[in-house]
């Protein structure tokens, strides 16, 4: 019921117009417009459909060139990265009460993308989306709600969202409910509870999240420090995947910093890291390059990394890379 109730009135906050001047509305593949009757606005007829694969307009369920499925051939264009060329699928889907075309069609509110641009439309999307069962909804609500990025901040409003998500069975809001208790975010801060939040979160394979916990057992939080059991945690974390544990782990081995300096070792975790992604590893071996930490001085070298840091938007890495074209 709660289902429901909540698709019934995003389809009475969407598409108003129609639904109080037709009973049979319908949204144009074509144009992603509201149409009524046998013929949209543009022009395309009722129910036509263009398949992803070949390209062939259809009026049946199957493409009469390659046989692909209409509503197949609408999810996928649905998920089209180019925003434009998605518009007509996702608010189709969204008027069928699809939760994915939903959030989608919130960012396309949030961002002025093809609409205008419509905070409380964007909000509604989302949360709709988010009761429909949709974990990344719920999850960018409460970023939204976290950051103030789209009105005033409201830590209690995303800490409920991460709820909702947790309670979905997403490990990353575990991890966010984690650091609400340990910075002590909209409740009293509390070392135990965040704790018992990473390790839910750690358990279901949330990577960084031992990041946390390694970060717990080294300064001593809610119990007594132990730098041997933090390294080991962050090695863990490292060998399960996450990029800032190779990260952080290439920055103790250059430095020393609580082990045996090793630069080859360093340099390891670097490349480890860099390549799940992280700018700040490829930022530092192109300094390494640079400099000859580890490493024979290659300025050819140092630009390529500098350059993979800067397209990963690294803000430094960007400024040594223009650099290095203008010599």
């Amino acid at each position: 019921m709660k289902r429901t109730l909540a698709l019934l009135w995003a389809l009475l906050l969407l598409f108003p117009a129609c639904l109080a001047e037709d009973a049979d509305p319908w949204i144009c593949l074509s144009c992603g417009q509201e149409a009524q009757g046998d013929r949209c606005a543009c022009g395309e007829l009722r129910g036509a459909w263009y398949c992803v694969d070949c390209g062939r307009k259809n009026l049946s369920d199957t493409c009469a060139k390659c046989g692909k499925g209409r509503d197949l051939s609408i999810v996928m264009q649905s998920r089209d990265p180019r925003p434009a060329a998605a518009w007509p699928y996702v608010r189709y889907l969204a008027a069928s009460g699809d939760a994915a075309a939903l959030f989608r069609l919130g960012q396309y509110y949030e961002k002025g993308i093809i609409v205008e641009k419509d905070p409380e439309q964007a909000l509604h999307c989302f949360r709709t989306a988010g009761e429909m069962g949709h974990v990344p909804a719920w999850l960018y609500l409460g970023k939204i709600y976290d950051s103030g990025s789209m009105l005033v901040r409201d830590p209690a409003l995303a800490r409920d969202c991460y709820k909702h998500a947790a309670d979905l069975g997403s490990a990353e809001a575990y991890w966010y409910l984690g650091s609400f208790y340990e910075e002590g975010t909209d409740e009293e801060q509390n070392y135990a509870i965040a704790l018992d939040y990473y390790q839910k979160a750690a358990d279901m394979g949330d990577a960084d999240s031992l990041m946390s916990i390694a970060y717990f057992h080294l300064m001593g939080y809610g119990m007594d420090a132990d730098q041997a059991k933090a390294l080991d945690l962050y090695r863990a974390a490292a060998e399960a995947g996450s990029g800032l544990a190779c990260d952080y782990l290439g920055y103790l081995y250059m430095t020393g910093t609580l082990v045996d300096q090793d630069m080859a070792q360093g340099l390891e975790w670097y490349k480890k890291a860099a390549e799940l992604g992280n700018a700040r590893s490829m930022y530092a071996l192109g300094y390494a390059y640079q400099c000859g930490q580890g490493v024979e001085i290659d300025s050819a070298e140092a630009f390529r990394w500098y350059e993979k840091a800067a397209l990963a938007g690294h803000e430094t890495a960007l400024q040594l890379w223009k650099a290095y074209q203008q010599r």
